[in-house]
């Protein structure tokens, strides 16, 4: 009986040492490839027929972004109970994503016509304080917790029901792009990685992800010119490459916050130099970066409705981007 116990016992324990190193979102978005590819195949004729067209696509994959991101944060976070520093900023960081992630959620309700349809329910009051419930669960096992998120909440909707500016899927990439670097700065809480134990695959899919963020917003924001003098541009551009290879190599073997955000700048001063001292560039290459941040965001939260939304929105945006388009940026 004791040798089929140690037996057992050797292999639950390899068990574990194998689960340390292997990346379960990884995992599961291999298993979910048989469904990104229906997506792929059927999901724009499919949300066609619940209304979708070309004119408010981006408002509802918004919509639908940000209440599944607020669902996930709610109901798969850890708890601040066991926080591993008492002073840690996390719980102030968390509010502010919901608070922002309520507030598009019902500044886009209003704009697409659901928030009448919602005064309209009866017994409203009791489901609104169902999903305050609901959205205590975020602060369990801590008073402050419960309060701090509730309040967040109750804000981002009062804010969002009187915003009149519409949010554009650029602002909610940065408010998903903070995220990721909270699940980079405490991956435990998240349940990122076992035990918080991030492997070279689980860092190099959150540089990945908000590579995708840093790319859009040069392409977008950044002006062609033309100007730069060549022999200056490939000085400074190779000075930046070997700045972001160090970076990324030091953010590789020490986790660190700070250097991956100076590995984030890096390569968005190096893409900025390629795009001003460029005289035209393939602006798809905008589209296709939000629907691979997408896809990447809900791949690393194992969120696969938001990668089926990254895929749709590559289905409403067809271009011809390669991956040699990305390469010639860096």
């Amino acid at each position: 009986m004791f040798q089929n116990m140690a037996i057992a016992s050797t292999a639950i324990s390899s068990f574990n040492n194998a689960a340390l190193f292997s990346p379960l979102f990884l995992v599961v978005a291999v298993l979910m490839a048989p469904l990104f590819l229906m997506v792929y195949k059927y999901g724009k004729s499919f949300v066609s027929e619940y209304g979708w067209n070309k004119n408010n696509f981006e408002n509802k994959i918004i919509l639908w972004t940000s209440v599944i991101t607020g669902l996930w944060l709610i109901l798969f976070g850890g708890n601040y109970a066991v926080m591993r520093d008492s002073i840690s900023l996390l719980p102030t960081f968390i509010s502010f994503v919901l608070f922002c992630l309520t507030t598009i959620v019902f500044q886009q309700l209003s704009n697409l016509g659901y928030l009448q349809k919602i005064q309209c329910i009866k017994h409203k009051n009791l489901y609104a304080l169902l999903c305050l419930l609901i959205v205590a669960l975020s602060g369990v096992m801590t008073w402050w917790g419960v309060l701090l998120q509730i309040s967040a909440v109750l804000c981002g909707m009062i804010v969002g029901c009187r915003l009149k500016r519409r949010v554009s899927l650029f602002g909610l990439m940065s408010v998903l792009s903070v995220l990721v670097v909270l699940i980079l700065m405490q991956p435990e809480y998240f349940r990122f990685g076992q035990l918080g134990n991030l492997t070279f695959i689980h860092l190099i899919s959150v540089f990945i992800t908000l590579f995708f963020v840093v790319t859009a917003l040069v392409v977008k924001y950044v002006k062609t010119a033309g100007k730069i003098h060549d022999s200056a541009y490939i000085k400074l551009k190779w000075m930046f490459r070997i700045f972001s290879i160090l970076a990324l190599v030091l953010f590789i073997l020490t986790e660190s916050v700070p250097i991956f955000i100076g590995l984030l700048v890096c390569i968005g001063i190096s893409e900025c130099l390629t795009v001003y001292h460029s005289k035209n560039i393939n602006n798809d290459i905008i589209k296709m970066s939000i629907s691979l941040f997408l896809l990447c965001f809900g791949v690393i939260t194992i969120c696969p409705l938001i990668s089926s939304l990254g895929i749709i929105y590559m289905l409403y945006n067809p271009n011809n981007i390669k991956a040699k388009d990305y390469i010639d940026l860096l």
